[in-house]
């Protein structure tokens, strides 16, 4: 069983590590994971010290042990909610808990009035699992368009909540 907290909860550094971890085994030591890192490393910062951002970010446990993490941006709503990062460590991957992070999502952004979701990630091999988890939660693919932050293409998707 998982349960959500607030990432206040832990040591500053615990959301950088979780990105990390989750993410390290699909990359390469490459411009791009330094991208990423550094990305990873100011996710973390924004969180500990903007309490609108932790407010929107949680950290998945299980007995106790962060696994994971989701985190949304609701500045759309009512319209629209945009899904940011969500991982979940390789050791624990394969439980449907990326999933339930997702309805965890899902919920918070109801409690605030939110009618869909959204969320973008890459076409490449990098993002095959987030991708492939979105469409399981039954997402729907909206468009596939270009990042000029990024090597490959993206692909949003959306859903009703």
């Amino acid at each position: 069983m998982i349960e959500f907290h607030s990432p206040l909860d832990f040591p500053k550094g615990t959301i950088a590590r979780l990105l990390k971890e989750s993410y390290g085994s699909l990359v390469n030591e490459t411009e791009t994971w330094e991208k990423l890192v550094q990305q990873f490393d100011d996710a973390d910062e924004e969180v500990y010290t903007r309490p609108e951002i932790a407010n929107c970010t949680f950290i998945t446990t299980k007995d106790k042990n962060p696994i994971g993490l989701g985190c949304f941006d609701p500045r759309k709503g009512p319209e629209y909610g945009i899904i940011g990062h969500n991982c979940i460590i390789p050791s624990e991957q394969g439980n449907k808990y990326g999933q339930q992070q997702i309805k965890e999502i899902f919920r918070r952004l109801r409690e605030r009035g939110i009618q869909k979701a959204r969320v973008s990630t890459g076409t490449g091999k990098f993002a095959a699992p987030a991708r492939q988890m979105y469409e399981s939660c039954e997402f729907i693919e909206t468009r596939r368009f270009k990042d000029d932050g990024w090597e490959e293409d993206m692909v949003e998707y959306e859903i009703e909540l």
